[in-house]
C-alpha cells in the first residue's frame, strides 16, 4: 500500500515537473520570438527612413493648386493631357529624360519645401504635400508686371527709322510694301520711304468690326476686336477680348519677351502682362513617391 502511494506521488511530482517545464519552455520560445520579430522591426525601421544627408530617387507629379501640371518624373503622366492638363509652360521632353529624381536630402539642390518634405518618409510611400510660395520658388517681381485696359488706342499712322521698320518686320522698306504686324496680325503698309531723311511712314490697316490674334500664335495669345478707325485723330480703338476666367491660362509673346496674362478684371477695364516665370508667386502641389534609398 505504501509503495502504491509512493508511486502515484512520485508520478504525479513528475507529471507537475512536466507540465511546468513544457510551461518554462512555451514562454521562453515566446520571448525569443517577441525579441526577434522587435530585432527585425526595429531593423526594418532603420533602413528604409528617409533622413538628411541620404542620397534617393523620387518619382513626383509637380501641379498647381488648380490640378494642372508643371512638371513630372513620369513620361505616360506627361503626354496625357486629358488626364493630367499642363500648365501654360509645360515643355514635353525627350522620353528617356523621365525617370527617378536622385538627390541628396538636405543638401539644397531641390527647393525646401520639396526637400524637408521626404524627410522620414519611407521606400514605397506616397506624400502629397502644399508648399507656399516661400517654400517653393519665391514671390513674384512686382516690377515684371504691366497693367493694361482692355479698351485702347493704337495709332492709324506711324513713323519710323528704316532699321526700326526693318527690326520690326524683318525686311526693307520699300514704298507700297504691305507687311504683316508682328504683334497685331493686321496689314501694315508702307506709305512713304524717305531715304534721305530715313523716314519711313506705315498705315496699319485692319478692318473694323474683325478680330485679329495677338501676341502668339495657334496656342497663345488671345483676340482683339477692331471697333473704330479714325483719321482725323489717328487712332485705331479696339477691345481684347478677355475674360475673367482667362487670368493665368493665357500666354503671350511680345517684344520685351514672353509673358502670362493674369488679374483679368472686366468690372474695372484692365488685365496684368505677368514677365516673370509662371511658377513665381504660386503655392505648388507635389505628389512625392519614394523609389529607393540609395546610400
Amino acid at each position: 500500500m505504501r509503495f502504491d502511494r509512493l508511486s502515484k506521488d512520485v508520478t504525479g511530482a513528475v507529471n507537475v515537473l512536466l507540465i511546468v517545464l513544457i510551461g518554462v519552455l512555451m514562454v521562453s520560445a515566446s520571448t525569443v520570438v517577441i525579441v526577434l520579430y522587435q530585432g527585425g522591426q526595429s531593423e526594418e525601421s532603420s533602413s528604409d527612413l528617409v533622413t538628411v544627408g541620404q542620397t534617393i530617387k523620387v518619382d513626383y507629379i509637380g501641379k498647381l493648386t488648380d490640378g494642372r501640371v508643371f512638371d513630372t518624373s513620369n513620361y505616360s503622366i506627361a503626354i496625357d493631357d486629358a488626364a493630367y492638363p499642363k500648365t501654360l509652360s509645360f515643355t514635353l521632353r525627350d522620353q528617356t529624360s523621365y525617370t527617378q529624381l536622385s538627390f541628396e536630402v538636405g543638401g539644397g539642390q531641390l527647393i525646401d519645401g520639396f526637400d524637408s518634405a521626404v524627410v522620414g518618409m519611407r521606400v514605397g510611400e506616397t506624400k502629397t504635400i502644399t508648399l507656399t510660395p516661400d517654400e517653393a520658388y519665391g514671390p513674384m517681381d512686382p516690377t515684371k508686371l504691366v497693367t493694361f485696359d482692355l479698351t485702347e488706342t493704337v495709332p492709324l499712322l506711324e513713323t519710323l527709322t528704316s532699321s526700326q521698320f526693318t527690326a520690326e518686320y524683318g525686311v526693307g522698306p520699300v514704298a507700297g510694301l504691305t507687311v504683316t504686324d508682328p504683334s497685331w496680325s493686321w496689314p501694315v503698309t508702307v506709305l512713304e520711304y524717305n531715304t534721305q531723311a530715313d523716314r519711313v511712314i506705315v498705315k496699319n490697316a485692319p478692318t473694323v468690326d474683325t478680330e485679329y490674334h495677338i501676341n502668339g500664335n495657334s496656342t497663345t495669345g488671345w483676340d482683339v476686336l477692331v471697333t473704330d478707325i479714325d483719321s482725323t485723330s489717328n487712332q485705331i480703338a479696339l477691345e481684347h477680348q478677355l475674360g475673367d476666367g482667362d487670368s493665368d491660362h493665357i500666354m503671350g509673346v511680345d517684344g520685351t519677351g514672353t509673358f502670362f496674362i493674369t488679374q483679368v478684371d472686366v468690372e474695372n477695364g484692365t488685365a496684368v502682362k505677368n514677365y516673370n516665370s509662371e511658377l513665381l508667386g504660386k503655392s505648388l502641389v507635389f505628389i512625392i513617391t519614394i523609389f529607393a534609398i540609395l546610400e
